[in-house]
């Protein structure tokens, strides 16, 4: 049986959730920016229509860079957030496990 260290735990657990909530926050910068790096883009195009400053907007490789990076951005959230639940289920795991071996002792 491993050493229950609620210190530890909560340590572990604090970290992981100030990772997601780091990553979360990232992910959601570039998220929002989305549309100003596309009309960023688009108003580098002079003298074209609407339609042709946004096509060539949207094929710019520098959009395209930037939606690469935001999926990044949420992937490594979405894998953070795995991450803190699952520690948050660890946590719950071992005050059970605790719980279990503290009443086994008082049944001897």
């Amino acid at each position: 049986m491993t050493d229950f260290d609620p210190d530890r735990i909560y340590k572990q657990l604090a970290d992981a959730g100030e990772d997601w909530a780091d990553k979360q926050a990232a992910a959601e910068l570039l998220e929002e920016t989305k549309k100003s790096v596309l009309a960023e883009l688009m108003n580098a195009e002079v003298g074209l229509s609407v339609s042709a400053r946004e096509s060539n907007a949207l094929a710019n490789p520098a959009y395209k860079l930037h939606l690469t990076n935001m999926v990044a951005a949420r992937r490594e959230a979405n894998r953070a957030r795995v991450r803190y639940d699952s520690m948050k289920v660890l946590a719950e795991m071992r005050r059970t496990q605790e719980s279990t071996r503290r009443a086994e002792i008082n049944l001897r």
